[in-house]
């Protein structure tokens, strides 16, 4: 019988949720791993963004619950246009779509940032990432906590 996602990632799913209420995005996760990082596509960020997709397809959350969720892990500006597809992931069902400039603004008047500051701190040169400003208050220290 395969192993379901479920019940592969469910106790350390469990033991996140208990630990902070919720499973920790992934720049909180891996602090200043660019989001198109090869690690996001093998090892343990593969993995850990795996179990945080078996994690928040399981919520039921409406616009309000994600924005709540984003405000509280506070993404840096490189983390922008996952932010946008993930408050907003019925725009986003052809893997061709890009983030319309009313979303960006929407994400600015959110206060999360813009699409000037995603463009300057997403295309930097990897040895130059992240940009000083690219912070987030949300980075759990040396991955503290996680399971």
């Amino acid at each position: 019988m395969p192993v379901t996602d479920a019940k592969l990632y469910g106790e350390r799913i469990a033991a996140l949720v208990a630990r902070f209420s919720g499973v920790p995005p992934l720049w909180a996760r891996y602090p200043r791993v660019h989001p198109l990082d090869i690690h996001w596509r093998m090892g343990g960020g593969e993995d850990y963004k795996c179990l945080f997709n078996v994690w928040v397809t399981a919520q039921r959350w409406n616009e309000d619950d994600r924005i709540a969720y984003l405000r509280r892990w506070d993404p840096p500006y490189s983390w922008l246009e996952w932010a946008a597809w993930f408050l907003w992931p019925e725009d986003f069902v052809d893997v061709e779509s890009e983030v319309s400039a009313e979303r960006w603004s929407q994400l600015d008047a959110l206060g999360f940032g813009s699409q000037r500051d995603w463009r300057r701190c997403f295309d930097v040169d990897p040895d130059e990432y992240p940009c000083a400003d690219d912070v987030s208050t949300g980075w759990l220290k040396d991955g503290a906590g996680m399971i």
